[in-house]
């Protein structure tokens, strides 16, 4: 199937949609060539060896009860006096069949199929031809030039081979054939030779040329109908994630944090462990956007967002955006020690970032306030919507406690609430 010049430019990863439209452009092409294209072409002939092998193992079989047939045929009627010649070179055509069934069967020389198939078929067709030269007896002749014909047929449509491969087995094997039988001083038939021997080669080339063209037809639209597919579940997959996770920050979303609360609920309610959830606002994030801009609000959101999401390790742990500037932190099998001792590990993540805040404020570095709530769920009437507004109660009250500190929600999880550590405000 001819192609462009410009078509395997097209064929690169960094244009997916003109590789698409290039394939189906080949598709519905009608030229005589037989190619695939740069890469595509590999892909087919790998393909088709494979297939190729598993068809020859078990039409070999076939194949010899033919020759066996044949060569029944032949014996009968043949002289006694030519058997030994006879015999000596179409015995070897069995013996070719014979080994190239063999080793189809041992799956380390699979890549090599071509290679002794097509010697194979070479040297049968080669014999048969030489044959037909040292037999006398007109019946027997011309049973021999049905053998001609018998391995040219097999060898353009059995045995596997892809179309210039058998085409040149075919041909190659006829002239060296010929030779041979001159070398054995024996008589050609050219005649008979030319009714037999080209006809059938030209019938068997038409066969396997329109057969080949078919099945790369149908490996070219298998090929796309594949691509295709691929491309549906990249794109839901990509859908999903989109629908999922935060466009801006990567983080997961309000959808997909309301889903997995519910299952984590679930699931704590079942193996009776804790659950707990980190509110975290960004520290007059108002003023860092009206000052600066949005372009650096939405820069400014994607850094902490990477700081709080590096908080959420284990398997079930999530960081969320949970609207504007606040997040959200869910951490399943966390008491309530160890969610304040989360939270104030994320204060001095921050502090340690040490992100510029906008001028005009007393602080110098970006903060943030948290509000850390934490339950056993099954064990109260505490939903997982209470649980959330819990941990945006001790949020408030973080942020009117002079921000950039942690407060944990009063009247859950039991006991008193730990203190958070007294610390000075960053200048």
């Amino acid at each position: 199937m001819e192609q462009n010049p410009g078509e395997d430019r097209m064929l690169g990863p960094d244009n997916e949609q003109a590789n698409i439209a290039a394939l189906a452009a080949r598709a519905r092409r009608r030229n005589w060539r037989l190619d695939l294209g740069e890469g595509l072409e590999a892909a087919y002939q790998a393909d088709h060896r494979a297939r190729a092998v598993v068809f020859f193992r078990h039409s070999s079989i076939f194949i010899f009860l033919i020759y066996l047939l044949l060569s029944s045929g032949i014996y009968r009627l043949m002289p006694h006096e030519d058997v030994p010649r006879w015999l000596a070179l179409y015995g070897w055509v069995g013996v070719i069949i014979v080994a190239a069934s063999v080793l189809s069967r041992i799956a380390r020389l699979n890549p090599l199929f071509e290679h002794y198939v097509g010697f194979g078929s070479f040297a049968a067709v080669a014999l048969s031809v030489a044959v037909t030269g040292v037999v006398v007896n007109p019946v027997a002749g011309q049973l021999t030039q049905v053998a001609v014909m018998y391995a040219i047929i097999i060898i353009y449509s059995v045995v596997g081979l892809r179309f210039m491969q058998a085409m040149y087995a075919g041909w190659l094997g006829g002239l060296a054939g010929t030779v041979l039988a001159w070398l054995l001083d024996g008589g050609v038939d050219w005649e008979l030779l030319n009714r037999t021997f080209t006809g059938s080669s030209l019938l068997g080339m038409f066969i396997a040329y329109y057969a080949e063209r078919r099945d790369r037809e149908l490996f070219l639209q298998a090929h796309l109908l594949r691509d295709a597919n691929e491309r549906t579940e990249e794109y839901a997959g990509r859908l999903d994630r989109l629908s999922r996770h935060d466009a801006l920050t990567g983080l997961a979303n309000r959808r997909h944090f309301d889903e997995a609360l519910q299952q984590e609920w679930r699931r704590a309610t079942r193996q009776q462990m804790p659950l707990a959830a980190l509110m975290i606002d960004i520290d007059h994030f108002k003023h860092y956007n009206d000052s600066l801009g949005h372009v650096s609000g939405d820069a400014c959101l994607r850094k902490a967002a990477s700081i709080i999401a590096a908080h959420a390790r284990r398997p079930g742990e999530l960081a969320v955006r949970y609207g504007g500037e606040e997040f959200l932190l869910l951490f399943p099998d966390s008491d309530r020690d160890s969610a304040c001792q989360q939270a104030e590990r994320l204060l001095e993540a921050f502090r340690l970032a040490r992100l510029p805040q906008a001028p005009g404020l007393a602080r110098e570095f970006l903060t943030v306030s948290i509000g850390v709530a934490c339950t056993l769920p099954g064990t109260g009437m505490m939903s997982p919507d209470e649980l959330i507004c819990a941990a945006d109660d001790a949020l408030y009250e973080a942020k009117h406690g002079g921000r950039d500190t942690w407060r944990y929600a009063a009247g859950i999880g039991g006991g008193d609430a730990p203190a958070p550590p007294v610390r000075q405000a960053s200048n």
